[in-house]
């Protein structure tokens, strides 16, 4: 039970935003749930993902060994919403705790959390190597921001680029395998960016639109099967754009994605077309379309899969067709080439365990990218207005707001802050997180890779307030 005393994670990475309100009156139950030692009314609250793969009895014997080491709940501070995972610091009796809590769009939980505090978690016990020659105020600033997150155990290698006043600044942390000792390399080294590839996946989609071959408000229904009924709710039919700016009403994930004999550490490998088709032909819409967010991994791989099947190709040679090719992005991929798989770094989960890489099948639209930090750096300036023409136009269609929700500001796949000069997207696959983030108008951006599961975001948001 070791295993999960610290950490009961219960989700994917890919998870987003739910009504802050709604999370934080769950969260007050699951308190109450915890503090009675009623693991009953806690599984109560939970959702079909949730219980799948952890049981009642189960759960009750991870809750019973948390109460014995942490003692009552006191009190929980609101940290951060990120990806549509909650954070908050949750002070118990006997330790400090970082709680992250996530609702599926039942509102039930579909993530929960527990791990010890970054104050609490373990240091390495000496300095973690870099190129950063610490001889300028950014250079000092920079190592201020990321020691905290490389020096920790369990994390293994982080690189990042800035750009600002035209001029790109990179900076490698750690190591690309643990003992191996060597800095990731800004041309070579491949990261898992997670859900960043959402993006890309807006692109062409726009790329499309801005052809005049397909329109944001088509029905999905219009490129898949016949065999697939309607998808509609009070109809409202589920459209492109819904599925981009995740307010289609899809899942998160699928009830399917999960067979006996699946693979744990790679989730998603078996997840062909046959089986997102099963799912659709049996799938009924529940919640009114483009009224209302959720967050959905299965929603853009889908869109992925359209796009690939009108193009009469596959995703990734889509990919490489539209965008990649005339960004001359020559080190990103889905599938690495032999000649490059010794660049790919290897990842390591929240316990700084080595992770297997993912293979995302026929959701390689949600998450499925691997791509080195100046392939990113290229890719980033081409959304500050430094793409070819043609695949400008279309870049420029993700940047246009879709969709408005309280704090969701959504393009098509980007997020914009509450302000709207700034345009970001996290990404977390078992092994990595990513996040880009750039302000168009003053044309500035970070990049952040790291080959550790542990969160880059606020390092990400930190590091774009020096360009300000």
């Amino acid at each position: 039970m070791k295993k999960i005393l610290f950490l009961l994670l219960l989700s994917f990475s890919a998870a987003r935003q739910s009504n802050q309100k709604k999370i934080d009156s769950v969260r007050v139950l699951v308190e109450k749930a915890f503090n009675e030692k009623n693991p009953a009314n806690l599984f109560q609250l939970t959702g079909e993902v949730f219980r799948k793969q952890l049981p009642e009895t189960e759960l009750k014997n991870v809750i019973t060994q948390l109460h014995n080491q942490l003692g009552t709940w006191k009190s929980s501070v609101f940290v951060k919403s990120v990806d549509g995972v909650a954070f908050y610091k949750g002070i118990f009796e006997k330790a400090t705790q970082d709680v992250y809590l996530a609702l599926d769009a039942s509102d039930k939980i579909s993530t929960l959390l527990f791990r010890p505090n970054a104050d609490n978690k373990p240091k390495k016990d000496y300095l973690v190597a870099t190129d950063n020659k610490m001889q300028t105020a950014l250079d000092v600033k920079v190592d201020s921001i990321v020691r905290p997150y490389i020096q920790l155990k369990h994390t293994t290698g982080l690189a990042l680029a800035i750009v600002t006043d035209g001029k790109v600044y990179n900076y490698n942390y750690g190591e690309t395998k643990r003992g191996n000792h060597q800095l990731p390399d800004p041309n070579k080294t491949l990261f898992e960016i997670g859900s960043i590839s959402k993006t890309f996946t807006a692109i062409l989609l726009a790329d499309e639109v801005v052809k005049g071959k397909m329109a944001l408000d088509d029905p999905i229904n219009k490129y898949l099967p016949d065999s697939i009924p309607t998808l509609a709710f009070k109809g409202v039919p589920i459209t492109l754009k819904s599925l981009s700016n995740h307010s289609s009403g899809l899942p998160r994930l699928p009830i399917n994605l999960y067979k006996k004999g699946d693979p744990i550490d790679d989730p998603y490998k078996n997840y062909d077309t046959e089986r997102m088709y099963t799912y659709l032909k049996h799938f009924k819409p529940f919640r009114e379309v483009g009224l209302n967010y959720e967050y959905s991994n299965f929603a853009v791989g889908l869109l992925g899969n359209i796009l690939a099947v009108q193009n009469h190709t596959t995703y990734e040679k889509l990919l490489a067709q539209k965008i990649t090719g005339p960004l001359d992005m020559k080190h990103t991929f889905i599938t690495i080439p032999a000649k490059q798989e010794g660049n790919f770094a290897q990842g390591y989960n929240e316990k700084g365990e080595a992770t297997s890489p993912w293979d995302l099948n026929s959701l390689a639209g949600a998450g499925g990218i691997r791509s080195t930090i100046n392939d990113m750096v290229i890719y980033t300036q081409a959304n500050m207005n430094k793409a070819p023409a043609n695949l400008q136009k279309a870049i420029d269609l993700t940047h246009a707001i879709t969709f408005e929700q309280g704090q969701q500001i959504i393009g098509l796949g980007w997020h914009l802050t509450k302000n709207r000069n700034i345009y970001q997207h996290s990404g977390g696959t078992g092994g990595f997180r990513t996040l880009v983030a750039f302000d168009k108008t003053k044309k500035t951006a970070v990049v952040v890779l790291s080959n550790s599961a542990e969160e880059v975001a606020p390092i990400g948001f930190e590091l774009l307030k020096l360009n300000k």
